[in-house]
């Protein structure tokens, strides 16, 4: 039988995992991501400068990465310095994993079934 506790800490994992693909759900938070990761740490104002929308769009996006554990904020005089939260990106990476072992095993499965029945004279060459 399943305690209390473990079936909370199950709730609050499913809970983050929900939230992270929610937060990567949107092609702006996406593109949000992928410049912190190339740049390791950006200015709030930088992150705006990227995108054809306004400062509160852009910060109504960083808190919902915020929320969801994705991104962490350092505020370092008036300045709020963005970064991302690597172990925030975890849960989704791994759920992710398992499919990608399993399409991989069924292409490479496809692949094989297509090689061993492609007779000579089958393709239009």
């Amino acid at each position: 039988m399943v305690d209390d506790e473990t079936r909370a800490r199950k709730q609050a994992r499913e809970q983050r995992l929900d939230a992270g693909f929610r937060a990567l759900s949107d092609a702006s938070r996406r593109k949000i991501i992928a410049l912190l990761r190339e740049a390791g740490e950006l200015k709030v104002g930088d992150i705006a400068a990227a995108f054809d929308m306004s400062l509160n769009g852009v910060s109504k996006h960083l808190k919902m990465l915020e929320r969801a554990g994705l991104i962490r904020r350092r505020v370092d005089g008036r300045e709020h310095w963005i970064r991302v939260e690597w172990a925030g990106l975890r849960g989704p990476y791994e759920w992710l994993h398992v499919y990608h072992h399993f399409w991989n095993e069924r292409l490479d499965a496809l692949v094989d079934y297509l090689s061993a029945t492609d007779q000579p004279g089958d393709r239009d060459e």
